[in-house]
């Protein structure tokens, strides 16, 4: 049993100002701040669970109070039984938690995600969108934010925000140049020019350039790589890039 509950949660989701204060997007004198200290009394610090709950899953933990948001790979306790608890519930106990990456407004080391990971958890939850704490066109949504460009995906880049804009379109959050707008906030570019993804025979995907503190991904973090492998076989990823197969 997954969204059968309008939680103030999921009522904060559909309205601009959730995603204008996720975006940190102080255009026209929008205060991030306020907004992030009311939402954060509406609807507490959720987990959300992405996809609920195989073997591997992603744990979005949002915090408005003060703007900074956590994303976590997590895997089952053996020793738990699940059957105790509800597909909504947060919380869930996992055997580890492992951080990807955080958003705030100082020192971000936000660019965990490739797309084609984003695109397969979301294709998790399509498969049984009943299960789901949030929607999977919400999933896409929250789960851009940690997605990173490299400097030689630009036009990628343009053609993923316009899906973007679309998903915030759909349901009436944004239109027109105020979509486009939100679309680049929540799929940033990396401000330094030589960051790319590069595969490693042993990590897999990495992420990084000269100055690597905007992505964990990468040989100056503590990234859960072998983790994450299993993560990626179990959404059924490709191992390695084409080009090397």
């Amino acid at each position: 049993m997954g969204r059968t509950s309008d939680t103030p949660l999921h009522t904060a989701l559909r309205t601009p100002e959730f995603w204008r204060c996720y975006a940190l997007d102080g255009t026209d004198g929008f205060d991030v701040d306020a907004t992030g200290e009311r939402l954060a009394e509406e609807i507490g610090e959720p987990n959300l669970d992405l996809p609920v709950r195989p073997d591997w899953f992603l744990r979005l933990s949002l915090c408005f109070e003060v703007n900074l948001h956590t994303l976590y790979l997590c895997d089952l306790d053996p020793d738990e039984d699940y059957e105790d608890y509800e597909d909504d519930d947060e919380d869930v106990p996992v055997d580890s938690q492992l951080e990807l990456g955080h958003w705030d407004q100082a020192r971000w080391h936000p660019f965990c995600l490739r797309w084609e990971e984003l695109e397969a958890v979301v294709r998790r939850m399509r498969a049984e969108p009943d299960r789901q704490q949030v929607s999977p066109e919400q999933a896409m949504l929250l789960l851009a934010r940690w997605v990173g460009h490299g400097a030689d995906e630009q036009d990628l880049l343009v053609a993923r925000r316009r899906s973007v804009a679309g998903a915030l379109e759909r349901p009436g959050l944004f239109h027109g140049d105020d979509a486009a707008r939100m679309a680049a906030g929540l799929l940033v570019a990396v401000s330094e020019d030589d960051y790319a993804w590069r595969w490693d025979a042993e990590k897999g995907w990495t992420f990084g350039g000269d100055y690597g503190c905007y992505s964990n991904r990468n040989d100056g973090h503590d990234f859960p790589f072998a983790e994450f492998a299993e993560f990626r076989q179990m959404l059924g990823v490709a191992d390695e890039p084409a080009s090397v197969r």
